[in-house]
């Protein structure tokens, strides 16, 4: 089952890119869906940074092995969250990128190796 095409296909979101989007009450592999459209992970707008790349030798199903490839769900992005809202699945995830903060901008030259 593919995502319903919303936009562009991809975005360039490597290490130190910050964004916003929300979660799409639907999943890549088509499977049942338990939680209500009306849930707060369905209706909150969340902020997140790239902190690393997705590894296609570890996790080919997911990971592209060059930029502008899909993967085995036909998208060329993914995300995994360090922290989930309730009631998180592999939901799509529906995003832009933004411009980092400058609180965030200063805390990645000091902690990440991305710049």
């Amino acid at each position: 089952m593919q995502p319903q095409r919303r936009g562009w296909a991809t975005a360039a979101m490597g290490c130190g890119a910050c964004g916003k989007g929300r979660f799409i009450r639907q999943l890549p592999r088509g499977f049942k869906i338990w939680t209500s459209a009306s849930e707060p992970i369905f209706q909150k707008e969340y902020k997140f940074v790239v902190v690393d790349i997705c590894p296609h030798s570890n996790n080919r199903m997911w990971c592209p092995e060059h930029a502008g490839q899909t993967n085995d769900f036909g998208v060329q992005n993914h995300f995994d969250f360090a922290t989930v809202p309730s009631n998180f699945d592999n939901y799509y995830f529906e995003f832009t990128p933004e411009p980092c903060n400058h609180e965030m901008q200063s805390r990645l030259a000091r902690m990440s190796k991305c710049h």
